[in-house]
């Protein structure tokens, strides 16, 4: 086999890992956002709000506690009082205490109470008088509850417990939905660095060899020294254009690999910039955007907290002003000896019953007022919600108002973008042959800027009213699914 067909062989593999990567705002919104530094951060917070919340599941399971103060060492002279003469006198107190308790714990969530199981073993060392204390209570049983209000609390919290859950998947979706958009903001920054490297740089390659034919115009006398200057100016203009947008390219790249955490793109030789395809709805219905909004908005879960909060504020207000109480049952052994078997033997019973009331009986109306102002405040806060609803609705139907109009402008300005280059050599070959001046030849060119912004301006337009509807409705209308299934569920 020759060399010539080997050497290709050979430095084939180099030529591919050589091959610039390709940047498409798709991939940018689908799959680096998700996984960039910032989205990172949001599952680390997502994560700990799903923990949360097992956790509040799992305070409502039976939980074993096990407490051990092996060494409570005291040296010292104490002031006692004699019980039979009342006379004072120092003691030593030389001794150590130890102690140990299995505890089991259980929350009766529907009636607001807590039952405790426990038992526990109490051990003295009197160094002075040479003695060992041993105190146990082998089974000890309690629980307490409020009188009134207890079921309320707990059906209260738990619903305030699983919307603040359920709109944590929602806020999540919303977060991430959001560093999309920031990532494809980046991305039409670095597209529109791409047009005008793109138009600057063919517009200064024609403008090149515009010169060379001004300037054989002008020494055949068909175009003025002024006209041949301002042919000359056009060519500065167009490259200081060129090292303008050049410089900007780069900002932009490397804003977006910052962003997204992609250095090996700014440090790959001219990536490509892949044109976005107009693949997105034409339209989309403005009812059917409101009822995603309503429904899946972590908007609308947060005015379903707002609410539960404030009817609960307002009944713990209605409790704490009128008739309230609590009770509290306990039951178990104890026993006390000098050895540790003795005192598991014959154990003595221990009860106790507490009983609290509370019960407002003349306090000149404040209690009324009270309960008259959180009543006041819940209306108010009801009120508060309602506006905030109208007013979301409000803006999720001027947001697709938007898009609509920039989706018929998009269509419309890569027409007129298209036709504007065009136009311009078609006029650069005419001006060759001397059919047309050099102010149409400049008006033509500026036409092209002008044409290439309004392009751009409907292109990000499109996109930056697509991500804020996709982030208020949590609903993707491109692929026609929720967010929570393209986030969440893969």
């Amino acid at each position: 086999m020759s060399y010539k067909l080997i050497l290709p062989l050979l430095f084939l593999p180099l030529s591919l890992s050589a091959q610039p990567p390709r940047i498409s705002l798709e991939e940018v919104l689908n799959k680096w956002a998700p996984a960039s530094p910032a989205a990172r951060q949001v599952k680390l917070t997502y994560e700990n709000t799903i923990l949360q919340f097992a956790n509040y599941r799992k305070g409502f399971l039976p939980s074993i506690a096990f407490s051990l103060n092996p060494v409570s060492f005291n040296h010292s002279q104490k002031l006692m009082q004699n019980y039979e003469n009342g006379d004072y006198a120092y003691v030593e107190d030389y001794s150590n205490s130890s102690s140990a308790e299995v505890a089991i714990r259980q929350k009766v969530g529907w009636l607001g109470g807590e039952l405790s199981v426990s038992s526990r073993l109490n051990y003295l060392r009197e160094f002075s008088n040479n003695r060992n204390r041993f105190g146990t209570n082998p089974v000890y049983v309690s629980y307490s509850q409020p009188f009134v209000g207890g079921f309320y609390n707990y059906k209260k919290q738990q619903g305030i417990e699983y919307a603040r859950f359920n709109n944590s998947v929602r806020r999540y979706c919303s977060e991430i939905a959001e560093i999309q958009s920031q990532a494809v903001a980046l991305f039409m920054n670095l597209f529109a660095g791409k047009l005008a490297v793109e138009l600057s740089g063919k517009n200064l390659a024609i403008s090149d060899s515009l010169v060379v034919t001004s300037r054989m115009l002008m020494e055949s006398g068909r175009l003025t020294e002024y006209d041949f200057h301002q042919m000359e100016l056009q060519q500065l203009n167009n490259r200081y254009a060129l090292e303008s947008s050049t410089k900007e390219y780069r900002k932009a790249l490397r804003e977006l690999c910052t962003f997204l955490d992609k250095d090996d793109w700014e440090e790959a030789n001219n990536p490509q910039i892949a044109t976005p395809s107009f693949d997105l709805p034409l339209k989309i219905d403005e009812v059917a955007a409101v009822g995603y909004a309503r429904r899946n908005s972590p908007f609308a879960l947060e005015q379903e907290e707002k609410r539960l909060k404030a009817e609960q504020t307002l009944f713990t207000e209605k409790l704490n002003n009128r008739f309230n109480g609590s009770i509290s049952l306990s039951y178990g052994l104890n026993q006390y000896a000098d050895r540790l078997t003795d005192a598991y033997r014959r154990p003595d019973y221990t009860q106790g019953v507490m009983i609290g009331v509370q019960i407002p009986i003349f306090q000149w109306g404040m209690n009324r007022n009270k309960i008259r102002i959180a009543q006041n405040n819940y209306q108010s806060t009801l009120i508060e919600i309602e506006q905030a609803e109208a007013g979301f609705d409000n803006d999720i139907k001027d947001i697709v108002a938007d898009y609509n109009h920039n989706m018929n402008l998009w269509f419309v300005a890569s027409k007129s973008y298209q036709l504007a280059q065009e136009q311009y050599v078609m006029l650069a070959q005419k001006f060759r042959s001397g059919k047309v001046s050099v102010y149409e030849l400049t008006s033509a060119q500026q036409g092209q800027y002008d044409a290439m912004q309004r392009y751009y301006n409907a292109l990000r337009n499109a996109w930056s009213s697509f991500c804020t509807l996709r982030k208020s409705t949590l609903y993707d209308f491109a692929e026609q699914k929720e967010l929570e299934e393209l986030l969440v569920m893969p």
